[in-house]
C-alpha cells in the first residue's frame, strides 16, 4: 500500500507529531517514524492549530473534545499506555482521526506485580517487616497464610488476568474469575473456575485482584457493598485504576479489619495527599503507580505508539486500534 500524501503547512514547515509523555525518549520514536517526512518534537501542554497530525499521549496528560477540534490536521491519538479514559475517543474518530493504545507492551511487568503484592499479602512480608523495625519478633501476631490452596479472585479477566491466572495456578492457587465482557474461549484455555455473579466470586476469594478498564460502568464497581460481600479477612489487590474503588469505604473495611489488607499500585489521586487515610493504616501497601515499570517496559510503548502513528501516515490500519474514523476507509485515507 502505498504512502498517503504529508503536505507541509503553508509556511513551509513539516507536519508534526506532538510528544505528550515525560518518561519518553524522541529517540524511540523518531527511529520508528524514520523516513516519514515529519517532525517529531515533545511538548508539555496539548498543542493547538494546523500541521500537528499525530499526538502521543500519555496517561497523564487529558484530552479535551475542545483541545481535539483546535487539531484541525489531526489524524491520530497514540496513547503510550494500556487505558484510555483519558481520551474523547468520540471526538476524535467525528474528526477524521485514529486512536489506539499499546495495550500488551507491561502484561508480563503487571502479572509479576501483581503477585508479588498477592504473595506479600498472603505471607505478610511487609507487615511482619515493620513489626521487626518497630521491636517486636513474633510471627503470631501477623500470621502467614499459604498460596498454596487459597482461592485468587480475579475481576477482569483480560490479557494481564490471565497472565495472573497462569502464574498464581503455578502456585496451586484455586484461580475464579468474573468478567461479563471476557469471551467463553478465554476460560477454555485454563482452569479457572468462571463467575457470572460478582458478589459470589468476592465471597469465595482469599484475595481479590482487579484487573478492568475504568470505564462508567466499572467506576467505582468496588464500592461498600462489594467490600461488605468480600470474605472476611479477606484481601484487596489493585493494579488497574484507583477509581475502580470507593476509597472511602475501603479504608473503613481495612480500618475495621474486616479485610485483612489491601495492595494498591494506583490510587484516585496520584501522587496522593499528605492527609490521604489509607497512609495511615499499617495493613495497607502503597505502590507509586509502579506495576508497569522494567527497563523494557520503559522503551516499548512509545516505540509501539509511534509505530501505529507510522501505520496511519501510511495508509495502513493500526493493530492497536481502539477507534476508527466513521466511513473513513485507508484509500480515502492515501
Amino acid at each position: 500500500m502505498t504512502s498517503c500524501s504529508l503536505d507541509r503547512t503553508p509556511t513551509g514547515a513539516l507536519p508534526r507529531v506532538v510528544l505528550l509523555d515525560s518518561f519518553g525518549d524522541l529517540k524511540d520514536v523518531a527511529e520508528e517514524l524514520d523516513g516519514l517526512p515529519v517532525e517529531v518534537s515533545r511538548a508539555e501542554r496539548v498543542p493547538s492549530g494546523p500541521g500537528v497530525v499525530a499526538l502521543l499521549l500519555g496517561p497523564e496528560t487529558a484530552l479535551s473534545a475542545q483541545q481535539v477540534a483546535a487539531l484541525p490536521d489531526l489524524r491520530i491519538v497514540a496513547v503510550t499506555a494500556t487505558g484510555y479514559d483519558h481520551v474523547p475517543t468520540e471526538a476524535v474518530t467525528a474528526a477524521g482521526g485514529w486512536v489506539t493504545t499499546s495495550a500488551g507492551y507491561c502484561t508480563d511487568e503487571v502479572a509479576e506485580h501483581t503477585m508479588a503484592f498477592v504473595l506479600g499479602q498472603l505471607r505478610q512480608v511487609t507487615v511482619l517487616d515493620r513489626s521487626v523495625r518497630q521491636g517486636r519478633w513474633d510471627v503470631l501476631r501477623d500470621r502467614p497464610r499459604t498460596a498454596a490452596g487459597s482461592v485468587l479472585g480475579l475481576v477482569g479477566f483480560g490479557r494481564i488476568g490471565q497472565a495472573v491466572a497462569e502464574r498464581a495456578a503455578a502456585l496451586g492457587m484455586r484461580v475464579a474469575a468474573y468478567d461479563p465482557t471476557a469471551p467463553a474461549a478465554a476460560f477454555g484455555r485454563t482452569t479457572v473456575t468462571r463467575h457470572d455473579d460478582l458478589a459470589e466470586l468476592l465471597a469465595a476469594a482469599d484475595v481479590v485482584s482487579l484487573h478492568l478498564p475504568l470505564t462508567p460502568a466499572t467506576e467505582g464497581i468496588i464500592d461498600a457493598g462489594a467490600l461488605a460481600a468480600m470474605k472476611p479477612g479477606a484481601y484487596l489487590v489493585n493494579v488497574s485504576r484507583g477509581g475502580l474503588v470507593d476509597h472511602k469505604a475501603l479504608a473503613a473495611a481495612l480500618a475495621s479489619r474486616r479485610l485483612a489488607g489491601a495492595a494498591l499500585d494506583v490510587l484516585p489521586t496520584e501522587p496522593p495527599p499528605a492527609d490521604e487515610p489509607l497512609l495511615a493504616l499499617d495493613n495497607v501497601i502503597v505502590n507509586p503507580h509502579a506495576a508497569w515499570y522494567s527497563p523494557q517496559a520503559h522503551t516499548r510503548p512509545f516505540r509501539m505508539a509511534a509505530g501505529y502513528v507510522a501505520d496511519v501516515l501510511h495508509g495502513r490500519e493500526p493493530a492497536g486500534t481502539v477507534a476508527r474514523p466513521p466511513l473513513l476507509t485507508l484509500k480515502d485515507a492515501q
